[in-house]
């Protein structure tokens, strides 16, 4: 993979970039207006199911080694990697959309990640967090504070802690599969394939224990075959491309535009509305993150995308 840092970004790279980090805003939204008919369990397991389907026929019309694919499918971190990032974040995201506005899940989970990373990073990386960085997850807390000047309760603090769980599942995937592409020669589509393959596989079994064999109906089942097809494969497919000419910083920078993509989203599609103190809070948190991401600009990333809403960037 060629190092973005050392060439500015292409035109077709932002666009790839912003056509993923789109999809996947739509992509909350959508999941949103399905878990009126849908069990959360059913529905993301559906989803990432076919989403794996997708990415298998992919990489078979691409004629990629076998051999390789092998390895990674041996590696015990890929196989962690599968079961947090793609059965329990999407467990947790799923049950927390049905519980809380879309909105307000992005904001806590948008928020949640620099902050758990600023937290972890030391322990998992051994990467020190730098005083820029606390400055930015300062700037985070108050912007959280902004928003939730009190303490939620009820089904939407059950959805906030649930949102948060997710994003932590989200700073630990990201710090495991950074580990596991500094081996040299990994692929990130052989990473994205093998562990979306194990995680889909594993949150079906817990869906169908949890909820019972699933009846879609055919207006489901075009949504369901849209965030697998459009929203899963083809974004995530489109981001990895799109990190061929872009830097951490650009990426992180881009994505961190769901926060308020978002928002606009649910009010169009789903009604939603969003308050004063929330659109100051939301500002001031996207303030925070691009201060955590410019701090870590010198570092290369290649990290996957979320499973819901954006890339889990040094995100």
């Amino acid at each position: 993979m060629t190092e973005a840092g050392q060439h500015p970004p292409t035109a077709r790279s932002v666009a790839l970039a912003v056509g993923a980090a789109g999809l996947w805003g739509l992509g909350l939204v959508l999941v949103k207006l399905g878990l009126r008919d849908v069990p959360p369990l059913t529905f993301a397991a559906s989803r990432y199911v076919l989403g794996a389907l997708t990415l298998v026929i992919f990489r078979a019309l691409r004629n990629r080694s076998g051999a390789v694919l092998g390895g990674v499918i041996r590696n015990r971190s890929v196989i962690a990697l599968g079961a947090l990032l793609y059965a329990a974040v999407p467990a947790a995201q799923f049950i927390a959309i049905d519980r809380i506005e879309a909105g307000t899940f992005n904001f806590v989970f948008q928020s949640g990640i620099p902050l758990i990373l600023a937290f972890t990073a030391g322990f998992v990386l051994r990467e020190r967090t730098s005083a820029r960085e606390w400055f930015g997850v300062a700037f985070v807390v108050m912007g959280v504070y902004a928003f939730y000047p009190s303490v939620p309760s009820g089904p939407e603090l059950a959805g906030a802690l649930l949102a948060l769980a997710a994003a932590t599942g989200i700073g630990v995937s990201n710090l495991i599969q950074r580990r596991v592409m500094r081996t040299a020669g990994t692929s990130s589509l052989d990473v994205t394939l093998v562990s979306m393959v194990i995680g889909a596989s594993l949150l079906t079994v817990i869906a169908l224990a949890a909820e019972g064999t699933p009846r879609l109906a055919a207006s489901s089942i075009m949504l369901v075959v849209f965030l697998g097809v459009v929203t899963t494969a083809l974004a995530f497919t489109m981001w990895h491309e799109a990190m061929r000419g872009l830097k951490a910083l650009h990426a992180g920078i881009i994505a961190s535009g769901q926060i308020f993509e978002v928002p606009i989203l649910a009010a169009v599609i789903l009604g939603e509305t969003f308050t004063y103190r929330q659109w100051v809070g939301s500002a001031v948190v996207l303030v925070g993150i691009l201060i955590v991401q410019a701090s870590r600009q010198s570092q290369r990333t290649t990290a996957l995308p979320t499973t819901l809403a954006g890339p889990a960037r040094a995100q």
